[in-house]
């Protein structure tokens, strides 16, 4: 065993060897926990954390006293901050002062020291929290004795570590700038040695304003140029953690509020937490020593630098010269999208990586967004780390950990020549079955178990590239559910049956229900509200909200992910994956396939084209896209078709009503795909007297409000009898209606919503719309 003293005196090289390298370093501690405290508390910023109390710097490390002359200078010149040791842990012994739910509070700060002992390994706050580690900081990852740590002693553990731990023990094995210390070590700890950068040389600024890089002052004048250059250019400034964003931000804010002390000159700033701007605020006092604070304002004469949180500052649109968004990911797109709508010089700094907030949102959603509100729209993505050097240990154990850095695989010039003769003869989305076969016909689908994936790292990071790409919340712990649990399955499809065949689409699958672990006292206890099971999403949801008591007694496919390399989308090759799942949902037994997703109306398409039936939607918006989500099903077996139907029909009997309030933010154009999938037969009938009143009305004898109850039961009716032959402006126009009579919107909002000058034009065009559709049915 390791004693403390021995322990203290090989840290202190170890961590001068992390701060003259300008890294930061993992150790893990394995075995109990009284002997990992032990080690800990020999530290003194440890042993002050956990006794409540403020170390004055991070000397406190230990590290300071073994550090030269010259590099003393440095190194106090680079500290002066209080030091911070963060603490994620659920072990009583080592108490947190990380919320476990609210870890990524701490995103956009930094710290000194990091302990993570979480007994469930939670590797998104991991992958998150590793980001507020400063260069010479460690992490210490705290873990039980596992028999993976000592080779001989695995016959004796009944307990396996799960894949991914295996996996990501092997990289950290693998890096030999970590360390592994275990309780039964009986080895002496070997002395850092590798000393092989100045910390001055690291940290000097050689670029004017005081910027590390080139890259962070080109950074700086293209945040300046969005003040004198064009309205509605924003500027989107990407990077992996690290990289200087935040200081880019404040050195361009502290040139602009020099440049304009003497006019009034406001800039806002906003971020998902207060916290998420220590960096940016510590930058900013160093660039503006003469500007004063007053709470949450900065003033330098007549300018000034206030924050706002992101819900006030769309509430209250004030006129501001410039609103900078710090660490965008972490704040919902359709959050976002207001922003722009409210503001026309703006600046969105985000970390790119999806462990941070709505993660790859932010680039696959926003940025879409941002090409259709405001095309001529600016990036700029930071490649060179400037907080530690480059490869930095602790980010590359990250990054390979969580496949942060999984590259797309591209598709052969081959492949990509069929493509696009194939795709050319396509009409916009999709293409028919006969244009389609020559393209899939040799395609190979297959269900790779987790062992494989494992000893297949190339094909684990392509698949998991893939969804990465096409999901926006995908994130760290979806690697970590993939290869440790036993309900999930992955589906793949190949472009052959080739030993290098490129794989084109992905889905992680789940099995839930009836046959997959669950018993009477777990259903009694989700029947009344006292347990919730992590692995059957669609019967529980089923059961606690739809009322569906046999819930339970049917097997289900979860379509978890399904995704599509973006080179292969609109192809048909979603749909094609999608009938290869429910073959393999028929042949293990499974009565449903489905999914659960947030809602939009190209998504539901395609959902409802393949067969599948709303039974749900979520009364609240998802907090990362803003969209609610959706339950869809399909009955795969004829003894679960009637329960299907019973759905489908409980959905409609309240949704109307449900439009009033908890739904009255949906779409329009996603109410109206949702109510031609109702049937005729569950409509109330239309009366003599509701046709006589439809009639008189398109023929302006009777007044809107007069029959407004008879239209509204005729275009439910009417909405059922649209065919594909009607015209894509029909459809365009049936929208106005739906959202004046189904959805009961005032005449000013959806004047505003349809650019409409007034209630006249917009009673005309409803008055046109059922003239036409009348006409239109008598000649059918």
């Amino acid at each position: 065993m390791i004693a403390v003293p021995d322990f203290l005196s090989w840290f202190k090289d170890f961590a001068h060897a992390a701060l003259v390298n300008n890294e930061r370093r993992l150790v893990v501690l394995s075995g109990n926990e009284q002997w990992a405290l032990s080690l800990l508390t020999s530290i003194d910023l440890v042993a002050a954390t956990l006794a409540n109390k403020t170390p004055v710097s991070s000397a406190s490390l230990s590290a300071q006293s073994t550090l030269n002359t010259q590099d003393k200078t440095a190194f106090q010149s680079s500290i002066e901050h209080e030091a911070s040791c963060l603490i994620y842990s659920d072990n009583p012994l080592l108490p947190a002062n990380v919320p476990q739910k609210r870890y990524r509070d701490k995103l956009g700060s930094e710290s000194d020291v990091i302990i993570f002992a979480d007994s469930q390994l939670t590797i998104d706050a991991f992958a998150a929290l590793s980001g507020t580690l400063k260069a010479g900081g460690i992490f210490f990852l705290v873990l039980p004795k596992l028999p993976i740590l000592n080779e001989q002693s695995l016959l004796k553990e009944k307990t396996e570590p799960t894949r991914f731990f295996k996996r990501f023990y092997s990289l950290i094995k693998a890096m030999p700038s970590h360390t592994i210390i275990t309780e039964s070590d009986l080895t002496p700890l070997v002395h850092s040695t590798d000393f092989s950068l100045s910390v001055k040389a690291t940290l000097s600024s050689t670029y004017p304003l005081g910027c590390v890089t080139k890259e962070q002052y080109s950074a700086v004048l293209a945040i300046e140029k969005v003040i004198s250059g064009h309205r509605k250019r924003p500027l989107v400034l990407t990077a992996d953690r690290g990289r200087g964003k935040s200081s880019a931000l404040a050195i361009a804010c502290a040139q602009l509020m020099k440049s304009h002390q003497q006019q009034l000159f406001t800039i806002v700033i906003t971020a998902p937490d207060t916290q998420a701007l220590s960096v940016f605020y510590q930058q900013l006092k160093q660039c503006l020593p003469d500007a004063e604070q007053q709470q949450n304002i900065i003033v330098l004469g007549k300018a000034q630098l206030t924050f706002i949180p992101v819900d006030q500052l769309i509430k209250t649109v004030d006129k501001v010269n410039l609103v900078l968004v710090d660490e965008a990911a972490g704040i919902p797109v359709y959050l976002l999208e207001q922003l722009l709508g409210s503001y026309h010089r703006m600046v969105f700094s985000s970390t790119v990586h999806g462990y941070e907030g709505a993660g790859r949102g932010f680039t696959l959603k926003f940025q879409k967004i941002l090409t259709r509100l405001c095309p001529q729209w600016q990036s700029l993505h930071l490649h060179q780390p400037i907080r530690w050097r480059q490869n930095d240990p602790l980010e590359q154990l990250v990054f390979d950990a969580c496949l942060l850095n999984a590259e797309l695989p591209q598709l052969s010039s081959t492949l990509t020549k069929v493509l696009t003769k194939t795709s050319s003869k396509s009409i916009t989305k999709g293409l028919t079955k006969t244009s389609t076969a020559p393209l899939l016909s040799e395609g190979v689908f297959k269900v790779i178990s987790a062992d494989a994936l494992v000893a297949n790292e190339a094909l684990l990071q392509q698949v998991f590239a893939i969804l990465v790409t096409a999901h926006y919340q995908t994130k760290p712990s979806d690697l970590q559910l993939l290869l440790d649990n036993r309900q999930v399955q992955l589906a793949v499809f190949f472009s052959d049956s080739n030993d290098n065949a490129q794989l084109l689409a992905v889905a992680l699958l789940m099995q839930e229900g009836k046959d997959a672990g669950v018993n009477e006292a777990d259903i009694k206890a989700i029947k009344h509200g006292q347990r919730r099971l992590r692995n059957h999403f669609l019967p529980q949801s089923l059961l606690s909200h739809c009322g569906f008591e046999q819930a339970f007694n049917y097997n289900y496919l979860r379509i978890m992910r399904i995704a599509v390399h973006p080179q292969m989308q609109y192809l048909g090759l979603g749909s094609t994956l999608l009938n290869n799942i429910e073959h393999l949902a028929i042949a293990q037994g499974a009565d449903f396939i489905g999914a659960s997703f947030g809602i939009n109306p190209d998504l539901l398409s395609f959902w409802l084209n393949s067969g599948f039936a709303t039974a749900r939607i979520g009364f609240t918006k998802d907090k990362a896209s803003g969209e609610h989500s959706a339950l869809l099903i399909k009955s795969i077996k004829t003894q679960s078709k009637q329960a299907q139907q019973v759905l489908q029909k409980n959905f409609y009997r309240s949704f109307d009503y449900l439009l009033l309030e908890e739904y009255k933010t949906l779409p329009t154009a996603l109410v109206s795909l949702l109510l031609k999938q109702n049937t005729s037969e569950e409509l109330i009938s239309l009366s003599a007297l509701d046709m006589a009143n439809v009639h008189a009305f398109s023929k302006g004898e009777r007044l809107y409000s007069s029959c407004c109850y008879s239209l509204y039961l005729w275009l439910k009716h009417d909405l059922l009898a649209h065919d594909e032959n009607i015209s894509c402006q029909v459809k365009q126009d049936a929208l106005v209606l739906i959202a004046r009579l189904i959805q009961k919107h005032d005449s000013d909002t959806i004047c505003q919503q349809f650019s409409f000058t007034g209630k006249k034009m917009l009673n005309k065009h409803i008055k046109d719309y059922v003239s036409k559709r009348l006409k239109q049915c008598e000649l059918h």
